[in-house]
């Protein structure tokens, strides 16, 4: 059996320099459209989560500022979100601001606060540590060295997040935190914030529930401290945002995909007639005791050679990544040996066909 597949592969590399181009681009081809596949899947599963968002009319806004400077939002306005943090009808993030003017805060790593226990019942998969105040790290960031302060809490313990964990933000799409810090804050410490935190998280509030006289009473508490905040809802808003991103998403596979399909049926072609210039190779195997089972070995060397191996390491690679990365290379990886067993098979019926006619 063994010297079959060796005889298929010497069958392949006799054709060298078309084989391995047709098998680098395979290969080239299947690692992309898993990294799109990754892109389409986040995009689609934090999309898709906002359906507890949409059910639960939730507002969320564009920030204006009216200086230069950092806004002054009055303590009233902050103490109002506060409330509906603490009455779970809220939450908030401060993604960009975390201690800009401290480059060593959490030892230079990028750090996310995230402040209300409704951010992890509307983000899909993201598996917060609890109860607030605690600490996480990515799956790529290593324990920082001092303990990080903030808000009056101090945090010397960080659970790890599982790999490609990604946050959701209405207008920053998928957030990675695979390279970030992340702070779980209580309602409590927003007052506690400095300046620029605080105004972050102003104008990153989610309202859930909110009724027009608090909408009104928050945009103009904020407007009060030069900070105008444009709402939109999300039910309204983000079936056009799935729809958009879909489509875009759907386009780059599509291309990926027609790529991969044209090299599939160029390697088809150079396959029929690489069979018709070793029909006589076949016939000498049969006349020497070769059964169909043999041949048909021999084939699936020749194809696995050009079609199975090239992908399946990196993919294989991928899958450790786990995530979305695993998910994307799994289903990259079935689809693959099942283009494998599909030309094995197409390559088995043309040799035969070419023994029956004797040519």
């Amino acid at each position: 059996m063994l010297s079959e597949l060796r005889g298929g592969v010497r069958m392949a590399l006799r054709r060298r320099p078309t084989m391995l181009s047709l098998a680098a681009m395979i290969g080239l081809a299947c690692v992309v459209l898993v990294v799109l596949l990754v892109d389409v899947l986040v995009q689609f599963k934090a999309l898709r989560g906002g359906h507890e968002l949409r059910e639960r009319g939730a507002v969320v806004f564009k920030p204006y500022y009216g200086s230069s400077g950092v806004a002054s939002v009055p303590d009233r306005t902050v103490a109002d979100l506060v409330e509906m943090i603490r009455a779970e009808r809220a939450y908030t993030a401060v993604i960009n601001n975390a201690r800009p003017n401290s480059p060593d805060f959490a030892g230079g790593v990028p750090t996310v606060l995230f402040i209300g226990s409704e951010l992890a019942e509307t983000v899909p998969d993201l598996e917060l540590c609890e109860p607030a105040p605690c600490a996480m790290r990515g799956a790529e960031v290593a324990r920082p060295a001092e303990p990080v302060g903030i808000a009056g809490h101090n945090f010397t313990d960080f659970e790890r997040l599982p790999r490609s964990a990604t946050h959701f933000e209405t207008y920053l799409g998928a957030v990675s935190l695979d390279e970030r810090v992340v702070l779980n804050l209580p309602p409590e410490s927003l007052p506690r914030l400095n300046r620029y935190e605080r105004e972050e998280a102003m104008s990153r509030a989610v309202l859930l529930e909110v009724s027009d006289s608090e909408l009104d009473s928050y945009l103009a508490g904020n407007a009060a401290g030069e900070l105008y905040l444009v709402p939109h809802r999300v039910a309204v808003d983000q079936p056009k945002r799935l729809s958009g991103i879909m489509v875009a998403a759907t386009m780059y596979v599509a291309g990926m995909a027609a790529f991969l399909a044209l090299v599939l049926l160029a390697f088809a072609v150079t396959a029929r007639r690489t069979l018709y210039r070793e029909r006589a190779v076949f016939a000498i195997r049969r006349t020497h005791g070769a059964s169909s089972g043999h041949l048909a070995i021999r084939l699936a060397g020749f194809v696995g050679v050009v079609v199975l191996v090239p992908p399946l390491p990196p993919l294989a690679g991928l899958l450790l990544f786990g995530g979305p990365f695993a998910s994307a290379a799994g289903w990259m990886a079935v689809l693959v040996v099942v283009i494998f067993l599909g030309l094995w098979g197409w390559t088995v019926k043309q040799q035969r066909g070419h023994e029956l006619k004797g040519r």
